[in-house]
């Protein structure tokens, strides 16, 4: 008798089976391990939605030739932008968006060195972008019809020169950086 209650006390005593306690651990392991996976993913993601800033001081306007107006303009963009998460918007001071007209451009840069005769004039009312950069002969990528003729990488080395059909010089216009797909860029130019 003294025996058998000795031995249901044992009975009910006993913890987990070492098969469940080692099953146990690991999925305790393999769930730790995911929240620290998805915790330093979080801290170290740089895809596209990485928010991009492009700095665009105030256009420097240039003399015309043969009825072509071109504003400059300085850029400082964050590290990592390239012209495939962006896109252009010149705005008028009433916030209405002017449209980014079409433009055969081979090698329209302004200044005495490489001279202006490749530029093409745009529409009457509409304009297009050159990105280029000041010692190099050729073109980086030309903003025209919505979108750049080339993916291309922007740095402090570049400049941007709005090309229009009539001067912007004191028309309060704005020139603005808007987000491509599930990039986020934000960015815009002082007054023309």
């Amino acid at each position: 008798m003294f025996g058998r209650n000795n031995r249901s006390k044992r009975a009910r005593r006993r913890g987990v089976s070492p098969i469940i306690a080692t099953i146990l651990l690991v999925a305790i392991t393999v769930v730790l391990a995911a929240v620290l996976y998805v915790l330093i993913a979080g801290l170290t993601h740089t895809g596209a939605s990485t928010p991009y800033s492009l700095g665009m001081s105030v256009p420097s306007p240039s003399n015309p030739a043969a009825g072509i107006y071109y504003e400059t303009i300085t850029l400082s963009p964050t590290s990592g932008l390239t012209t495939g998460l962006f896109g252009l918007a010149l705005k008028s001071s009433s916030s209405a968006s002017i449209a980014a007209g079409t433009a055969t451009v081979a090698n329209c840069k302004p200044g005495a060195t490489y001279g202006t005769a490749a530029c093409a004039a745009p529409a009457s009312g509409a304009w297009y972008a050159v990105l280029y950069w000041q010692g190099n002969a050729t073109v980086a990528s030309v903003y025209s019809g919505g979108a750049w003729t080339a993916t291309v990488g922007v740095t402090s080395a570049t400049y941007l020169t709005v090309v229009s059909a009539a001067t912007l010089a004191g028309s309060q216009d704005t020139l603005n950086a808007v987000s491509i797909g599930s990039s986020s860029v934000s960015g815009q130019s002082g007054l023309f």
